[in-house]
């Protein structure tokens, strides 16, 4: 795959998240969770390019989880090919979704995620890797900060860097400065495979529904998703409420 203007400057975006935010250190040990779609294959091309200003000096393994979902294997099997072209470790872990929603009555996109990132920690725990990546980029901020406005009540988004179990692990999301557009257009450009997952949530989800109300606001204003993005680093608490004394909502 050759480098692009796009590719080029998104890889400085990821740069710049990880020295400010000190996601890789010398000697890390990366795995970086794959689904099939654009955002996590992009981010292990990133990744796996190096040359960044902190530290080249890690290592980066692929892993994806299959679900139980119709096309596991189709995405599986395109996976390993494009994580070894780019001399990246490929690892596969099978869980049965359908499975654990029968054991435990949560919601399903919650037991699904949990479930991912339990898988991802054992595996981690096994091959050495300390730092996990997902590729959630500038928009998933803005979409997560807005779903915890208006379902949760509180001012909030996704940390770019995660500690878990004491520092053992950190989860880290390098690509927070990256935007959507720019992921698609290089994704099209490159010719990487795009899958779509075959879960039946994920397309009346609460954040299916964000995304929509954003680029409904975004026709009227198109600077409102970066105005939005802006907020979560433009903080001015003197402007913000106190908690009141008693529950009056």
């Amino acid at each position: 795959m050759g480098e692009s203007k796009c590719f080029l400057s998104m890889h400085k975006l990821l740069e710049t998240a990880i020295y400010d935010y000190n996601m890789i250190n010398p000697g890390d040990h990366v795995l970086a969770g794959l689904s099939g779609g654009k955002d996590s294959s992009m981010l292990l091309r990133l990744l796996a390019r190096k040359k960044i200003q902190t530290t080249n000096d890690y290592k980066i393994s692929a892993v994806f989880v299959k679900m139980g979902f119709p096309k596991d294997d189709e995405i599986s099997e395109y996976l390993r090919g494009f994580s070894e072209n780019l001399g990246v470790k490929f690892f596969e872990i099978e869980k049965s979704l359908e499975k654990i929603m029968a054991a435990e009555k949560k919601q399903a996109c919650y037991l699904c995620s949990r479930t991912r990132r339990l898988a991802l920690f054992d595996l981690a725990d096994e091959i050495g890797a300390n730092v996990i990546a997902f590729g959630h980029h500038r928009d998933d901020f803005v979409q997560t900060f807005m779903m915890n406005l208006f379902f949760n009540g509180s001012l909030e988004a996704m940390k770019p860097v995660n500690p878990f179990f004491k520092g053992k692990y950190r989860i880290i999301r390098p690509m927070l400065y990256i935007k959507e557009s720019s992921v698609k257009a290089e994704a099209e450009n490159c010719g990487i495979k795009v899958f779509d997952s075959g879960c039946p949530f994920g397309k009346v989800s609460e954040r299916a529904y964000i995304r929509s109300l954003i680029e409904e606001v975004c026709k009227h204003d198109s600077t409102a998703k970066t105005n939005i993005f802006k907020a979560l680093y433009n903080q001015k608490p003197d402007f913000l409420l106190k908690k009141p004394s008693k529950d009056i909502l």
